[in-house]
């Protein structure tokens, strides 16, 4: 088996981790929201989909979705219960267009133990900024998309699954050190 043979079988045993992978961004804004959140919101669901069928292993969630829900409600808040969400998360994407998802990562990058799992991205025309947003990305791991990715869907199907990918090969040789071929 050649190295890339080695590589490829690498990623295939990496694919298959069980790993929690929340997706962060802008909420549902409902039929009459505005067109730019319902195409964050779209895309949003895109990585989502695509996440959980590229990792068929992994459980793909929102931090709004019932199944974490009904786990943490009755938390005293929505955010210490994306606290809890967090904390179990193998890896936290979030879609950094949106108030909500500005909060979340302002709030839960304080966490050492959360801020190494987000990756965060961003309209790339952000990344590497002066103002206040960049200094709270300091320390993230943050990946920018043009708008011709993010219309191409580049952003979902490459970016997105490389991420995963690499926190999963990471888990993947911290948990069973290197994989013998």
């Amino acid at each position: 088996m050649n190295a890339g043979d080695r590589i490829d079988e690498l990623h295939k045993r990496a694919k298959m981790e069980e790993l929690v992978v929340l997706v962060w961004g802008p909420g549902d804004p409902g039929p009459k929201g505005p067109k730019e959140i319902k195409k964050y919101w779209a895309k949003r669901n895109q990585i989502r989909d695509l996440l959980a069928k590229e990792f068929p292993q992994s459980e793909v969630y929102f931090s709004e979705a019932l199944a974490l829900r009904d786990h943490t409600r009755g938390l005293e808040s929505l955010l210490t219960e994306e606290l809890v969400h967090a904390a179990i998360a193998d890896c936290i994407l979030v879609l950094d267009v949106s108030r909500g998802a500005h909060v979340e990562v302002d709030r839960f990058s304080n966490y050492p133990s959360i801020a190494h799992k987000i990756r965060v991205l961003l309209p790339e025309k952000y990344v590497g900024g002066t103002g206040l947003a960049s200094q709270v990305h300091q320390g993230l791991k943050v990946i920018g998309f043009s708008e011709i990715e993010f219309k191409q869907c580049s952003l979902a199907s490459v970016k997105a699954i490389k991420v995963v990918l690499s926190v999963a090969i990471e888990k993947l040789m911290t948990s069973r050190g290197f994989p013998q071929f």
